[in-house]
């Protein structure tokens, strides 16, 4: 009995460290080559931009150029209304969540890239069958490389939520507009824009385990998540006028790229019935559930050579 007793806590001991050691080699492997630089500087960039548009188009919708408008037309009856609904407490809420999760869209692009990435790069140089050699377990490594691809991810988003926290004050400001961005509304939109980046940076190490393959990976990712959710959106339009109901409009959210814009956006205003927030999460999770779970099962199962 003694002998069971102290050879189970050794084995605890010695696990973390090897667990831990399996990520610090993961994270060196990123921060050995230039890609992660670029990528943020990419994020940087992106973030900028997108301010830059949501900005632009905030401004107009909170001070409509109603002097360039025929006064009694449709768009001006429509300028004065949304004007209205965006000036009330809610609406300004809506904005600055809006503002403070510029750079989300192209972002994600950027951690998915990264995450396949992690694992691409091992075949495309040729060192997989020395990684799993080295380290038998083959989950252990996957695991790795997912918290790897996930710490970078909240890298990026940590990196436009500075960027969008500077600049959003000031926007606000020039508005002449009461709104505060530490209120609730705005903070859940800020986490759940990190839940978002952490899982589209696995969802990328997902793609890329089923591929393996890192142009194709990277490819097939960037035009799944360009051109996909447009082309959903299409179908359920379409399926929309053939069979008038609500919810057929609901369902875009199985896009994952919806469903991000879906988790970020209060009030369940993504787009026209869209559903709530935490809809739009339990699809971004479970699209990184299957890709991580079958890419995982993929790699024990596959030769690696």
């Amino acid at each position: 009995m003694t002998t069971v007793q102290t050879a189970a806590p050794q084995r605890q001991r010695g696990s973390r460290p090897g667990a831990l050691r399996l990520i610090s080699a993961e994270i060196m492997k990123i921060r050995t080559t230039n890609t992660w630089w670029l990528f943020l500087l990419g994020m940087i960039v992106v973030t900028a931009l997108a301010f830059t548009v949501n900005a632009v188009g905030h401004h107009y919708t909170l001070h409509p150029p109603l002097d360039q408008i025929n006064q009694n037309s449709d768009a001006a009856r429509q300028a004065r209304a949304q004007a209205a609904a965006a000036n009330t407490p809610a609406g300004l809420a809506k904005i600055a969540a809006d503002l403070m999760t510029s750079g989300q869209f192209f972002g994600l692009l950027l951690a998915m890239i990264l995450g396949i990435l992690v694992v691409t790069n091992e075949f495309f140089h040729q060192t997989a069958t020395t990684t799993f050699m080295t380290n038998p377990h083959r989950t252990s490594v996957i695991l790795a490389k997912a918290v790897a691809a996930l710490l970078f991810g909240v890298l990026f988003w940590l990196v436009a939520t500075v960027l969008d926290l500077i600049a959003t004050p000031v926007f606000l400001n020039s508005e002449h507009v009461s709104v505060s961005i530490s209120q609730w509304t705005v903070v859940q939109s800020v986490l759940l824009n990190l839940v978002a980046f952490a899982m589209w940076a696995i969802l990328g190490l997902g793609l890329g385990t089923l591929l393996r393959s890192q142009i194709g990976s990277v490819v097939t990712g960037t035009v799944l998540y360009l051109i996909g959710s447009a082309a959903v959106a299409l179908i359920f339009q379409l399926i929309h006028n053939i069979y008038p109901h609500d919810w057929v409009l609901t369902a875009e959210v199985i896009a994952p790229a919806i469903a991000s814009a879906v988790m970020i956006t209060p009030g369940g205003q993504a787009f026209d019935h869209a559903p709530a927030q935490w809809v739009g999460a339990v699809v971004l999770i479970a699209w990184t559930v299957l890709a991580g779970g079958v890419g995982t099962w993929l790699t024990r199962r596959r030769d690696i050579s």
